[in-house]
């Protein structure tokens, strides 16, 4: 059965790999000028050139693209509702919930959860080691509720992903809170 992806009306999102495949086909193009003897120095050249204007694009795309994923989740963050309403919150969203995410979050808790571990050395992490220790059944509570395939929230997923991720969360900074209502908060917001 095949699937497809979901419709966002007329969105048009960068898209880094198809930005640069106009420019890397130029620099095979002129890649085909090493078959000459007297233009193998000038192919060499112009496809450098090529080349590295398709990683300029790239990094271009990639760059309005991380633009616009902070411009949505601001905006999911500040409604309550999420703000389903425009074509580029329906996809954030999308893509905020997707199982790959709450796959990838769920590894992230279990590698925190490793590197508090009494039993390891401790590393140049920030990590509050013994605070990410006293809340282990919480966080895994947490992952348990990423991995058990229920719909999760877009704010959610968001509010853990700043969690696990934020140098400035009560994770990893004493002055940011309290870890355990911080991880209530997200375990309350991960329910739709």
């Amino acid at each position: 059965m095949a699937t497809h992806a979901p419709s966002f009306g007329t969105l048009e999102l960068p898209r880094p790999g198809r930005a640069a495949l106009p420019l890397l086909a130029l620099a095979l193009v002129a890649l085909a000028l090493l078959a000459s003897p007297e233009l193998r120095l000038a192919g060499v050249a112009a496809a450098a050139c090529f080349a590295l204007a398709a990683v300029v694009r790239v990094e271009r795309a990639q760059a309005e693209l991380r633009a616009i994923r902070r411009s949505a989740d601001r905006v999911i963050l500040a409604s309550k509702t999420g703000g389903e309403g425009s074509d580029i919150i329906r996809w954030r969203t999308h893509e905020l919930v997707a199982p790959e995410t709450r796959d990838e979050l769920a590894r992230e808790i279990e590698q925190t959860l490793r590197r508090a571990d009494p039993a390891r050395l401790p590393s140049a992490s920030p990590l509050r080691r013994g605070v990410a220790r006293r809340h282990r059944e919480l966080l895994q509570r947490i992952e348990a509720r990423l991995l058990d395939g229920r719909p999760v929230t877009a704010r959610g997923v968001l509010l853990l992903r700043r969690l696990l991720q934020d140098p400035g969360s009560p994770l990893y900074d004493e002055h940011a809170g309290d870890l355990s209502r911080a991880l209530g908060r997200v375990l309350l917001e991960l329910e739709p």
